[in-house]
């Protein structure tokens, strides 16, 4: 592009002359003989000298080089006049003129002068363009400095605190301080990963951050944490994919977003927006955001992996703690309230509830009957179940199916479902809630049930710790009761032991009395009935002491192989006088199976009379006696066993007394001692089998008995 030069002078032949001379030479030329249509010129076109007349009718050639300094200082200017002196030329050069020439202008001097002014120009515009590109490199370097020292000083937070609170502040305060914005957040996942909640928010309202919970795949940080990859919006409200929704939020309608990602996991998202000055993002704002995405992928994951480590001796503490403090713990409410005490050191428990499975009811039973148990564990006192029935309280007609007890969130789920309900017994559950099964010997024993009100539910680390710590604090209870309890019972058996042997000295020595009066005076058998009477109280005493040694001294089974019809049919013919009397009839139907099997025969047949003995009792108007066998499943396992059920026509059992039915001396017999159905668990149990028991009121009851058919 050739140079372009301004020729001004009031002489036409002058202007006309230079215009043609400086055109052949290769210059875009223009004249001017008005200097202010030339001033007016120069923002029309660019210039790159200018040659002027000092001595002009409108604007003379001094004010018109102040013009042009003004308009750009590197334009240069050669002035020409025929009335030259000294005084004027050192005036020209002093006002920034590149050369001065004497009318009349000899044209290789002017050539000369054209040459040099406008290689000086071009010098001076390289000089201009290489200090601006050094401002520019200063001003990058200064960036790249500060992105450093940012990236250093988010290092050395990482390395000095394992709090994720803390890390997550310090790193977003980092990020927006660099790319010059006012408004930032870093969102985690949730555990189950569908939702974003605000971790560490700059800029936004603390109701905001409370109530933010992002599902993923929605939203510009939803979109980012499904995609895992860095997002730079320029114009929200232009974006089809998003659009603008929060307005009062931003100034600005760029705002950039990045996934913090660590092994190819996504954890969360960085957003940044409102850059200060309400100019928009750049592609060199993202890539730094990104760079402090990774640092806080890096310390998201090294606190959560010192959490876990936290946890992890904290469930040793708390077990150490328990085994140390079981000892001393007498009830098992005690070592409830303790249990949950040491687990409110790590997350919050609002309330807390220890249910009993009961496998007569299938269901679900706040431990206790009178006063039940229960760990509210809120500033009110404890919750008062008192006075409540069992019926009302216990959550009964379970299928044990339904129970997915190695799933915690399901399980949790499932049980919340049922209770939820029921806010009239129970309290309001939170949004933290969870669930812990204590099974014994694989079976569902106990449920130990928690919940808090609290925005987030618990943890998978939370839920991890509490059924570590419940399960083997309930195993380490129950070990400690165990060898405390067979302690007891030992000396217990001792001194039953000692007390039937003595018992049965005078009981011996009075049935020999009436045996001698019997034999002697028949006739005051035949006018009085109290002998008679006294001869069966002490045959029955006789039959306490015989169950009280066998109680407290329970024999080793020695099996022998018997089909357990046989046992059926002599239990039948040994109660047969009872059915007789109480006009009961009896009935048996049994399938196809394999019924001869190891067991101890004495000890079923007596399982088999108590059973037999006890729906006697419930039919005191008559009724049937019914003993069915057949190949079954109990509803709370997986396995088939042999099976006998003797099932009655009578009362029926209460349903608050049905989960009490197995209690030792627990009876609703005047005169029974409560040992018959312990007798008859504790068989069963010993033959490795299981019991269910279904009953009625006013319609009967019936005892199913399983024996393992490998027995």
């Amino acid at each position: 592009m050739a140079d372009r030069i301004f020729v001004i002078d009031d002489e036409p032949g002058m202007c006309e002359s230079l215009q043609r001379l400086l055109g052949d030479e290769g210059f875009s030329v223009d004249a001017f003989q008005s200097s202010t249509e030339a001033v007016n010129q120069l923002s029309e076109s660019r210039v790159d000298l200018i040659i002027t007349d000092i001595k002009m009718p409108d604007m003379d050639g001094l004010e018109l080089l102040k013009r042009v300094k003004d308009h750009d200082d590197l334009i240069p200017v050669i002035m020409m006049t025929g009335y030259g002196s000294l005084d004027t030329a050192i005036d020209a050069i002093k006002s920034g003129a590149y050369d001065y020439l004497l009318k009349p202008v000899e044209f290789p001097q002017l050539q000369l002068a054209v040459g040099r002014a406008l290689e000086k120009r071009k010098g001076e515009i390289a000089r201009q363009k290489l200090l601006e590109e050094l401002r520019l490199n200063n001003l990058i370097l200064k960036r790249r400095i500060g992105e450093l020292n940012a990236l250093y000083e988010a290092g050395k937070s990482i390395g000095s605190s394992v709090n994720l609170d803390d890390l997550l502040r310090q790193i977003l305060t980092l990020a927006t301080a660099v790319t010059e914005s006012e408004v930032g957040s870093i969102m985690l996942l949730d555990e189950r990963r569908e939702y974003l909640r605000i971790a560490a928010a700059i800029g936004l309202a603390p109701d905001i951050v409370s109530a933010t919970k992002l599902p993923i795949g929605e939203s510009i940080a939803g979109f980012v944490a499904q995609s895992g990859e860095p997002l730079f919006v320029k114009d929200v409200e232009a974006d089809a994919r998003f659009g603008r929704i929060n307005r009062e939020r931003y100034k600005t309608t760029s705002l950039l977003c990045t996934p913090l990602t660590i092994k190819g996991e996504v954890l969360g998202v960085i957003n940044i927006a409102n850059k200060a000055g309400e100019t928009p993002f750049s592609e060199d704002d993202l890539r730094l955001l990104s760079t402090f995405a990774s640092q806080a992928a890096v310390a998201v994951d090294d606190a959560y992996q010192f959490e876990k480590s936290r946890r992890r001796v904290q469930e040793f503490e708390i077990l150490h703690e328990l085994s140390e403090e079981l000892p001393n713990l007498e009830t098992l409410a005690d070592f409830r309230e303790v249990l949950v005490a040491k687990l409110r050191r790590v997350f919050p428990i609002d309330w807390a509830i220890w249910f009993t499975w009961n496998v007569p009811l299938s269901g679900l039973i706040p431990d206790g009957t009178v006063g039940t148990e229960m760990l509210p564990l809120t500033e009110s006192g404890k919750i008062d179940l008192a006075h409540g029935e069992l019926a009302n309280l216990a959550v009964t007609d379970i299928e044990p199916a339904t129970l997915p007890l190695d799933d915690p969130i399901r399980l949790a789920e499932t049980i919340r479902a049922i209770l939820q309900p029921r806010t009239d017994t129970y309290p309001e559950i939170g949004d933290a809630f969870l669930t812990v099964p204590i099974r014994r010997n694989g079976e569902l024993a106990h449920l130990f049930v928690a919940s808090a009100d609290r925005e987030q539910g618990y943890s998978t680390d939370d839920i991890g710790l509490a059924r570590l710590v419940v399960s083997q604090a309930a195993l380490l209870f129950e070990k400690e009761k165990t060898v405390t309890n067979a302690t007891r019972l030992m000396t217990m058996g001792n001194m039953i032991s000692e007390i039937s042997h003595d018992l049965r000295k005078p009981l011996t020595a009075i049935s020999g009395a009436i045996q001698v009066i019997e034999h002697k005076w028949p006739q005051i058998l035949e006018e009085s009935r109290l002998v008679k009477t006294a001869a069966d109280e002490i045959n029955r005493m006789n039959e306490l002491v015989r169950e009280l040694v066998d109680f407290s001294n329970p024999n080793k089974y020695e099996t022998t192989r018997i089909d357990l019809r046989d046992l059926v049919s002599r239990a039948a013919e040994l109660v047969e006088s009872d059915l007789t009397k109480h006009k009961i009839q009896y009935e048996s139907a049994f399938t196809p199976a394999p019924w001869e099997i190891m067991v101890n025969k004495n000890q079923v047949l007596e399982m088999l009379l108590n059973l037999f003995m006890n729906a006697i009792d419930a039919m005191p108007e008559g009724g049937t006696l019914r003993v069915t066998g057949k190949i079954d499943r109990p509803p709370h396992k997986e396995a088939d066993y042999l099976a006998l059920t003797v099932a009655d026509t009578g009362v029926g059992i209460p349903r608050e007394q049905l989960a009490r039915i197995f209690d030792r001396y627990f009876t609703n017999k005047e005169t029974g001692t409560g040992l018959g159905l312990v007798v008859v668990e504790r068989v069963i149990s010993a033959h490795g089998g299981t019991l269910h028991v279904d009953s009625v009121e006013g319609e009967g009851t019936s005892f199913s008995i399983f024996f393992p058919l490998t027995t």
